[in-house]
């Protein structure tokens, strides 16, 4: 592993979307997710633990409880933190592109809390036309993520059935 490398743009989307996805309190070089992706950047998961951290040092849903982070953020950070909120959208498209450039061929892509019973290839084809919204699988994740992977109201913490567009219907937004 690289001693002393400055994050790179692409490195710091994928923090950023790692900090959307983890609760704060669960940043630290023990967690499963922080280890497989410090692997993915070829940094330590310290390193990772401390720039995630670092990172919470800007935010103010995190401050605002007297919580601090490291406050060691760079400019680099702190930047990227604005672009975020100036334009969400677009923010959430490059963290989902930096993301799947990083982990491309490897089976991070391919975990989420989908039905994995066996699959039927048997059948016919058929051809479909279909309008997806970019960005709302990482809206979920930031969601989940926010209120500790159970539902607010109901307490209800099975992920399947947890919809996040239940705050405002996307179409509505």
């Amino acid at each position: 592993m690289s001693k002393n490398r400055t994050w790179s743009e692409k490195e710091l989307l994928v923090i950023f979307g790692l900090y959307c996805h983890i609760p704060f309190g669960k940043m630290h070089k023990g967690n499963p997710t922080i280890v497989d992706f410090a692997q993915y950047l070829d940094r330590t998961p310290s390193a990772l633990a401390m720039k995630l951290v670092n990172i919470a040092s800007l935010d103010p849903k995190i401050t605002s409880t007297g919580r601090k982070g490291l406050g060691n953020a760079s400019q680099a950070d702190k930047k990227m933190w604005l672009e975020m909120q100036e334009d969400w959208e677009s923010f959430a498209e490059r963290i989902h592109s930096a993301t799947q450039a990083l982990t491309k061929g490897t089976n991070f892509n391919n975990q989420d809390d989908s039905d994995t019973s066996e699959i039927d290839y048997t059948g016919t084809d058929k051809i479909a036309q279909t309008k997806s919204r970019i960005g709302q699988s990482f809206f979920r994740q930031s969601v989940l993520s926010a209120y500790n992977y159970q539902c607010c109201i109901s307490g209800l913490s099975i992920p399947r059935l947890l919809v996040a567009s239940h705050i405002v219907p996307w179409r509505a937004d």
